[in-house]
């Protein structure tokens, strides 16, 4: 397993000490470099560079600004982005369940499972096309953003937000937008607009509390606080309810939003502040556009999440399609009375891929219905089942189906993979 780390010495923890991580994942196998980047919008670069030269991962040794970096560059291939979190908000990590511990992180990583997940993007004027793994921001928290102190940040954390957040406050006032979400019209005066893939929000709430990350669409918040009852009352709400109050805000799901505004609104994606000094309104204004692009990029998640972000019941629902019982449920493996009838003998099986880690996968058997976690090595041969060419497991996706030739372990339902063979899903019997 090839794979590229890129740090940021100036993340919220600074320079990181990755002697304890590269020691675990060359004890797993990897083969592991590690560059750095020096200035903003280099990991962009540093990312497309190291799928170029082969690399089936690469991780972020850093905040979120950095994984979002790395994210625009890998969207629409197959290397998979993980995560060691090194910043100050670490939203991301926190989502997923990732330890702040370095040491553990990579115990995280090497035995991750990979999943492809939605991708926001948007563009301001038909240009500065930028893609988002968390949020998008217009408006009042654009303005904090930019105001945030980068040395502050360093030496206090997320406070260093917060002491933004009260500069920009007293001049802020609601800006007149109007706003097409797929073909609903919607206008109004808006103190910000948050465009959610995700759903943790500075580090303290929940915007987009219901936000999926795997079903093709953003969830959209019109923040509509006029004064400062209605912003102290929104507030409350975000920091006890953990989501926005219903009185000053609005809540829609769409696969598109475009906003248009009289003036330029400040902008920020996945926490960080995107700058448009030449960018002027035209004459109908500003126009900005989100779209997402549906499992568009391949995150490496750990065995253990408890799969929020994903939608209740994807995996239990393509079980019993394929099963056409319900033998499997929410996840959990029924005894059927085939279960380790093999007593350890080599047996062709057809799973249904569930999930794909670097170094195995999960899949049901098309027959039982039977979980099994397929083991791959050195050893295994890997073939596309249809032009016979040599495979990796960065080819494979979930909900393709893949025929596993291999000893199992009737107790653990594992399988040590001789052969994977893979084809698309749905295709004819050979």
């Amino acid at each position: 397993m090839r794979a590229c780390l890129i740090t940021n010495p100036r993340s919220g923890r600074g320079q990181l000490d990755l002697s304890s991580v590269l020691t675990t994942l060359r004890a797993q196998g990897w083969d592991v470099v590690v560059r750095q980047k020096t200035h903003g919008g280099e990991a962009t670069k540093l990312a497309r560079a190291a799928a170029q030269e082969g690399y089936g991962i690469v991780v972020a040794c850093a905040g979120d600004g950095t994984v979002s970096e790395i994210v625009d560059g890998l969207v629409g291939s197959d290397v998979a982005v993980g995560v060691l979190p090194g910043g100050t908000a670490n939203l991301w990590a926190h989502e997923l369940g990732i330890s702040p511990r370095l040491e553990v992180a990579a115990l995280q990583l090497a035995g991750a499972e990979r999943r492809r997940v939605d991708v926001g993007h948007v563009s301001v004027n038909g240009h500065h096309g930028r893609h988002f793994l968390l949020m998008a921001g217009l408006g009042f928290d654009g303005a904090v953003m930019s105001r945030v102190s980068k040395p502050l940040k360093q030496r206090v954390g997320v406070m260093a937000v917060g002491l933004a957040a009260l500069q920009v406050l007293p001049s802020w006032r609601p800006v007149f937008v109007r706003a097409e979400l797929d073909g609903l019209t919607w206008q109004g005066k808006v103190t910000q607009v948050i465009v959610g893939n995700t759903r943790r929000y500075g580090g303290f709430t929940r915007v987009t509390p219901d936000a999926f990350i795997d079903d093709g669409l953003l969830d959209i918040c019109l923040i509509t606080a006029a004064n400062m009852p209605a912003a102290g009352g929104q507030l409350t709400s975000l920091l006890f309810r953990q989501r926005p109050g219903a009185g000053s805000a609005e809540s829609y799901r769409a696969a598109s939003l475009r906003i248009q505004a009289s003036r330029a609104l400040p902008l920020q994606v996945d926490g960080g502040a995107v700058r448009l000094k030449k960018e002027t309104p035209t004459a109908s204004g500003m126009t900005y556009t989100f779209s997402v692009r549906a499992r568009g990029i391949a995150m490496l998640t750990p065995r253990g999440y408890n799969g929020e972000l994903f939608q209740p019941g994807a995996h239990s629902a393509s079980l019993d399609a394929i099963t056409g019982s319900s033998m499997v449920h929410q996840g959990r493996r029924h005894a059927h009375p085939d279960d380790g009838a093999e007593g350890g003998k080599k047996k062709r099986r057809e799973l249904h891929v569930m999930s794909v880690g670097p170094d195995s996968l999960t899949g049901v058997d098309v027959a039982t219905g039977q979980v099994f976690t397929v083991i791959v090595d050195a050893t295994t041969d890997l073939r596309a089942g249809t032009d016979g060419h040599p495979h990796t497991l960065a080819h494979i996706q979930a909900g393709e189906r893949v025929k596993i030739k291999g000893k199992p372990d009737a107790e653990s339902n594992t399988i040590l993979a001789r052969r994977v063979s893979v084809r698309p899903a749905g295709a004819d019997d050979q």
